[in-house]
């Protein structure tokens, strides 16, 4: 095709940064989810494409069987978390109060989105809309005072907020209901008057970002709760039914955060989760359509195979953690190692781009969950210069004993183990038979009461892994 590797452009390796996403955004089985189904929780890793199907949400609809439906994009900066996670309520836990803001939160943004929306309403939801309107200029002196402009009004408090507009006089002389604190009472007073508007077109809300402010503090995990439980709780409240489009918040978050959250009912949210995990095949389709036409992954590569019988791509593909970021860094890497006047990249090429590919991933790793697991990255630096395979669960336990004994003391071994596989660190051979299996390859993974045990090797250049072989069978 008279092309280099000087020619070709994968785009940025984030969402954000992407201006070609909407181009060549790959239609995985998650957008049918987040469109239609009924998962609203869509958890990934870090680079597991969260963004980016964010990102592309507005599209996705106007291209859905509801193009009129209202969406709502919203990523909540550090200062809206930080006043959203000052709010208390008497009485109640810091949980349920934090569930409270985020309802008056969440229905001040959709009522915003509403206001603003370009549509021809039939005149009962036009009527109901002008009690919303004449709330928010009344009190914000706007329709769209933001987040961070409701978050401040919840913590410095609501007594003086005018109410007329639902029927109750100028100012708060009295509650709308003395048995419900004000923050949900007027959260509630707001939904009912957006109510018809939801029922007619439809409002899709879509949040992301949610691990930037991410500290994991109890403090954050309450917050990230709260804003779990209100999101439920209005889905629950408009459903789609019939005729009638309803409400969809949908919020994407970190898997490992999402996992370290403790709460009552959480049962009740586990057929609303949707891990997002990519398959090698997903991966190849995924860089296929950042490539000109004409032109495929496979041709990418100098013809011929690795080593162990594997393709140059499924190669670079087994050292990452199956996520559309690594694939895109891996593949950068081996094109600056090759030269921008290189037809192909050559086997020695990925070989080379290994080494500090490799070195990446220890160190994005151990940025990655160092607010999970503080003593991650000592946990993860046991393992350097020591093997690639474990035969036994218990001869991987006896390394840490020796080599991190604070750890085991504070932590149990059964438990580091289990954050190994957790952070898909290592994998797991059941009676080292089959293939080794990752958690990031498969979300239910457990650690298992006995078999062998992998280095991932996405970490063998980075940690100095020494490659053993099997003794030959006596």
């Amino acid at each position: 095709m008279g092309l280099q590797l000087r020619d070709l452009d994968f785009g940025g390796i984030d969402a954000e940064s992407d201006t070609g996403l909407q181009r060549y955004f790959v239609t995985t089985p998650y957008v049918e989810s987040a469109l239609r189904g009924k998962r609203r929780h869509f958890l990934g890793r870090k680079g597991s494409g969260k963004s980016a199907l964010f990102r592309q949400v507005p599209l996705l609809v106007t291209q859905s069987a509801e193009p009129d439906a209202v969406v709502l994009s919203l990523t909540p900066n550090q200062y809206a978390w930080g006043a959203l996670r000052d709010y208390r309520e008497q009485g109640i836990s810091e949980e349920q109060a934090q569930t409270d803001a985020w309802k008056l939160t969440l229905a001040v943004e959709i009522a915003g989105a509403v206001l603003v929306a370009d549509r021809v309403w039939a005149p009962g939801t036009a009527d109901s809309l002008s009690k919303v309107r004449k709330f928010l200029t009344d009190n914000y002196g706007s329709v769209n005072p933001g987040i961070l402009g409701t978050a401040k009004s919840i913590v410095k408090g609501l007594t003086s907020f005018n109410l007329s507009a639902f029927g109750f006089g100028a100012g708060v002389t009295r509650r709308i209901d003395e048995k419900q604190p004000l923050t949900p009472a007027i959260a509630a007073q707001i939904m009912a008057a957006l109510a018809p508007a939801i029922r007619e077109e439809g409002v899709v809300v879509a949040i992301d970002r949610l691990d930037d402010s991410w500290d994991g503090s109890p403090s954050s995990a309450s917050l990230m709760i709260g804003l779990l439980k209100a999101s439920k709780d209005l889905n629950d409240e408009f459903p789609r039914i019939g005729y009638d489009r309803g409400l969809r918040i949908l919020t994407f978050i970190r898997s490992d955060i999402y996992d370290s959250l403790k709460f009552d009912d959480k049962d009740k949210h586990r057929s609303l989760e949707e891990p997002i995990q990519w398959t090698p095949e997903l991966l190849n389709e995924m860089v296929d359509r950042r490539l000109p036409d004409g032109l495929t992954t496979r041709e990418l590569f100098e013809e011929g195979e690795m080593r162990g019988s594997i393709s140059p791509f499924n190669y670079l593909v087994k050292r990452t953690f199956l996520r559309p970021r690594e694939v895109l860094q891996f593949l950068d890497e081996c094109i600056r190692v090759a030269g921008g006047g290189a037809l192909f990249i050559s086997k020695d090429d990925i070989r080379t781009a290994e080494e500090r590919y490799s070195a990446w991933k220890v160190s994005d790793l151990k940025q990655e969950y160092s607010k999970a697991f503080p003593d991650f990255e000592k946990l993860l630096e046991s393992l350097r210069q020591e093997v690639h395979r474990y035969e036994t669960l218990d001869e991987l336990s006896a390394l840490l004993e020796r080599k991190v004994p604070d750890l085991v003391s504070e932590y149990g071994t059964r438990s580091l183990l289990e954050k190994l596989l957790e952070f898909s660190v290592i994998g797991v051979r059941l009676a080292d038979a089959g293939s080794t299996r990752f958690k990031a390859e498969d979300s239910s993974l457990a650690l298992p009461d006995s078999g062998a045990a992998y280095v991932h090797q996405s970490l063998f250049k980075g940690l100095s892994i020494r490659e053993t072989r099997r003794a030959a069978a006596s």
